[in-house]
């Protein structure tokens, strides 16, 4: 059965990360993110469970590298950090999907995906009031904002408990300042801001009486009375009786409402006591509130508790239980590695000091490659039986019987494809030669042979070259020194490379199919120059194939050393000075096949 390219997960991860513009590298066991590039585990199924996880927390990770600061103070406070991370996470997921609309149902997926495995579940009452409040800001912001209506049933739950926790009027001014998102929010300095803000609020709701009094008047007459009582210090003695003689039942109704939760405010204003018990507490005390007090000092206000939230008193943040989704076990995780694409930080005046030689040595070869193909294309006129347009030199054939006296202009397949140079650099290609009595490494051979290629590959039309030398920094990256649709002269401090390391041929073969699988040309050429064998030769017979099913044609150039057994079209040079122009015999052969 042939496996192809099309829907390998390596292949995708690459297409997304490109389309973000975020380098994306496929390998090993674990999922992360060094705040540049992307690391997904080494998986190569098409289980869509998994694929909802590691397309949604790119997408998201992708936001984070594409909008967010990674530089903000957050303190000591675990609260404070984790709400502005739930804003901060809406922000840019909004302005994500604002580039790439899709990211938006995306994300909607992975979310569905945990719901309905129940890893997201929504927060009791019996919680503590900083996972409340923290799974009601995100689950409402994300429901609303993003449109995961997957949610709303979450949310509704969640906002029970929060009532049950908090002063109502602080609901209130929370709903009010929750309504700046995402639209009032530009950078992650201002979810910080509004953060501060929603804690201070809360402050100010949990801890001053007036505001208490004025969150209970919307609530019932019997509330009103019960809450007016310690303040309204001056009114007559027949209004504090009143007062007095409705502070239980107010209570009990107050009580009765929240289920009597403990993080409810009671009338003698203290938010963590159950409301049962701040009713007996005013009954015993004819009014006073010295009981109360008492209670204070054995068990931590609602906003001590707010201030010590540690990360164990909240829930998990959904990305890292998606990330922990994805991790593979070493057993499972596949051996196809989708390196890092690294730009190669050399020395434009190297690069031009080889371009130059380039020019002086290669301008027949350019010249000869570029006739041949623009020749192969034109169109010469055939001769047909029917037409608009007659020719005159034809006319005597008409004698012999010949009725083709028409002209009709040829049809011929221009060489529209993409062409992707995989140039090995490992150690052993900085041997040293002595060509033309100049000593001269092999791997400078080789870049000079790869530029004029590119040269005369990019000058015609239809033609769509790139160059990528592998291994990179390491041998889980590769170096891009041209990518399709740029220019030589516009990268060629690009060209400035050395040889180090060993020969991962399967990972820079992954990761040239990728790059050719974007390509817009129909016809795909992956020409691989190499002078050793690949680290995975099973790894690399097994990519190659798939590239061949997937319809790229595989070409190899082996310097000194056979390459026929991993491309059906290989061609060893034993004289290395016959590279360049070998190089383009096969590659001018190539071209004019189609």
């Amino acid at each position: 059965m042939h496996q192809t390219l099309e829907h390998a997960f390596p292949i995708v991860a690459a297409a997304i990360g490109n389309r973000f513009g975020i380098s994306v590298s496929v390998g090993g066991t674990k999922a992360y993110t060094d705040g540049q590039s992307i690391q997904l585990p080494g998986y190569n199924g098409s289980d869509p469970q998994y694929q909802h996880y590691a397309w949604g927390y790119l997408a998201h990770e992708a936001a984070h590298i594409r909008f967010s600061d990674f530089q903000l103070d957050f303190g000591d406070s675990v609260l404070r950090r984790r709400i502005c991370g739930a804003i901060e996470d809406v922000r840019i997921e909004h302005e994500l999907a604002k580039v790439y609309p899709g990211t938006r149902l995306t994300l909607a997926k992975m979310v569905e995906q945990l719901v309905s495995e129940g890893r997201l579940t929504a927060q009791a009452a019996s919680d503590h009031p900083g996972n409340v409040l923290f799974g009601y800001i995100l689950k409402r912001l994300r429901a609303k904002v993003l449109g995961q209506t997957v949610l709303e049933p979450l949310v509704d739950a969640t906002r029970e408990a929060l009532r049950a926790c908090f002063p109502r009027g602080a609901l209130i001014r929370l709903e009010g300042l929750l309504s700046e998102v995402p639209e009032g929010l530009t950078c992650e300095r201002d979810c910080l801001d509004l953060t501060d803000r929603i804690l201070a609020m809360l402050e100010e709701e949990c801890t001053e009486p007036t505001n208490t009094s004025a969150s209970g008047d919307s609530d019932s007459d019997s509330e009103d009375g019960d809450n007016a009582t310690p303040e309204d210090d001056n009114d007559s003695s027949d209004t504090n009786t009143e007062h007095e003689d409705s502070s239980s039942s107010g209570s009990d109704a107050d009580g009765a409402e929240n289920l009597t939760d403990p993080g409810d405010p009671a009338p003698s204003d203290q938010d963590d006591e159950p409301g049962n018990e701040s009713a007996g507490a005013d009954n015993a005390s004819s009014g006073t509130d010295q009981p109360a007090q008492q209670d204070d000092s054995a068990t931590p206000s609602l906003m001590d508790q707010l201030r010590i939230t540690s990360e164990q008193d909240l829930e998990q943040d959904w990305f890292e239980t998606a990330k922990s989704q994805l991790g593979l076990t070493p057993d499972s995780a596949e051996k196809c590695t989708l390196p890092v694409g690294l730009f190669p930080k050399g020395s434009r005046l190297v690069g031009q000091a080889l371009a130059n030689r380039v020019e002086q040595n290669s301008k027949a070869l350019r010249v000869a490659l570029q006739s041949a193909v623009q020749d192969h294309r034109q169109n010469r006129p055939q001769a047909a039986r029917n037409g608009r347009r007659i020719n005159p030199r034809r006319l005597t054939k008409l004698a012999l019987g010949d009725t083709r006296v028409f002209c009709r202009s040829g049809q011929r397949v221009a060489p529209n494809c993409a062409v992707h140079i995989l140039l090995d650099k490992s150690e052993s290609m900085g041997e040293t030669l002595v060509i033309h009595g100049e000593e001269v490494s092999l791997l400078t051979l080789a870049l000079e042979a790869s530029m004029a290629l590119a040269l005369a590959l990019e000058s015609i039309q239809g033609v769509n070259p790139a160059i990528t030398a592998f291994p990179g920094a390491n041998d889980e990256s590769v170096h891009q020194v041209l990518r399709h649709g740029e220019k030589v002269r516009d990268n060629l401090g690009r060209f400035s490379v050395f040889s180090a390391y060993t020969t991962p041929m399967t990972q820079a073969v992954w990761f040239a199919a990728a790059q050719l699988l974007q390509c817009r040309e129909p016809r795909k050429l992956l020409l691989t120059v190499t002078d050793g064998v690949p680290n995975d030769l099973p790894g690399t017979l097994s990519i190659l194939k798939r590239c061949r099913d997937s319809g790229i044609e595989t070409l190899g150039i082996g310097l000194g050393v056979e390459v026929g057994h991993l491309f059906p079209v290989a061609l060893t040079i034993h004289d290395l000075a016959e590279l360049r122009p070998q190089l383009f015999a096969l590659s001018k052969a190539m071209l004019l096949a189609a």
